[in-house]
């Protein structure tokens, strides 16, 4: 198992990608949310530069146009697939990212879903279903595969969601922080229920929200509540083959490299012990 660096491309693909290289990086996610970045121009600039600095592209991040909000209480109604007057622009989005990730030689593609109502006869929970049916369907005509970031959906209505999907494509994307900052669900126990379906993780650190809060807060790795040593355990007890991918979002800290470079350490290390 290897440690590798989500990498955000918004802003100057090549400074950033160049940038994880020189932190010691081979491989990461890419995460794109421009939607004009998906040219045949940027494509083959791409495909020169990670052959060229030998940094190989495991998964591309798909975003979507906006509103994106993900405060509260706007959160519900413009992520994701969730609010209908958006959807099918979106889905076209998302399957613009899946045909540019095919062209970059990338398999898996990952977005956040939105917050999708448990309720399984709620029209944005049918929507979204219906919806991913048609994505997933075309991914796997091309041998690429989707998986849900987890955040927003309850683990339980994203199980369900993936057996209503009905095909065997679609995976997850774990990222406890997320399930944590949101207050949807302890990870190790969320692991528990979605751990068979894990192709991907990202190791990102997160307080809970306290109460009359509406959301919790990303931590450095190693200060916040995730328990790391506990799910690579229970990752390696679902025979998880895969990598982890650092995710640093808060990028106006003093020190984000050194938070960066800290936390491979401090995974390395429960890696070295729970794997080895």
């Amino acid at each position: 198992m290897k440690i590798g660096l989500l990498v955000d491309i918004k802003d100057n693909f090549e400074e950033k990608i160049r940038h994880a290289k020189s932190l010691g990086f081979d491989f990461g996610q890419l995460v794109v949310w421009d939607m004009n970045f998906y040219t045949e121009e940027n494509l083959n600039a791409l495909k020169k530069l990670i052959s060229k600095l030998d940094f190989t592209v495991t998964d591309l991040w798909c975003g979507w146009s906006e509103p994106v909000v993900w405060k509260h209480p706007d959160k519900y109604t413009t992520l994701g697939l969730v609010p209908k007057e958006y959807r099918a622009q979106r889905l076209e989005e998302l399957r613009r990212g899946a045909k540019f990730a095919y062209d970059l030689g990338v398999k898996n593609i990952i977005t956040h879903t939105g917050y999708i109502p448990d309720d399984p006869s709620a029209e944005a929970h049918i929507g979204v279903v219906e919806s991913l049916k048609i994505l997933c369907s075309e991914l796997k005509e091309r041998g690429q595969t989707f998986s849900f970031e987890t955040g927003e959906e309850l683990p339980i209505t994203l199980a369900i969601m993936i057996n209503e999907i009905g095909l065997d494509n679609v995976f997850v994307n774990f990222d406890p922080a997320n399930l944590l900052s949101s207050g949807r669900a302890n990870p190790c126990d969320a692991m528990e229920l979605l751990g068979c379906r894990v192709t991907g993780f990202h190791a990102k650190d997160a307080i809970p929200p306290r109460f009359g809060d509406f959301g919790g807060k990303q931590m450095p790795i190693g200060e916040g509540k995730v328990d790391f040593e506990r799910l690579l355990r229970q990752l390696k007890d679902f025979g998880y083959k895969g990598d982890i991918v650092i995710e640093h979002e808060m990028y106006t800290r003093d020190d984000r490299d050194g938070d960066i470079l800290r936390s491979k350490e401090y995974l390395e290390n429960i890696i070295a012990n729970t794997f080895d």
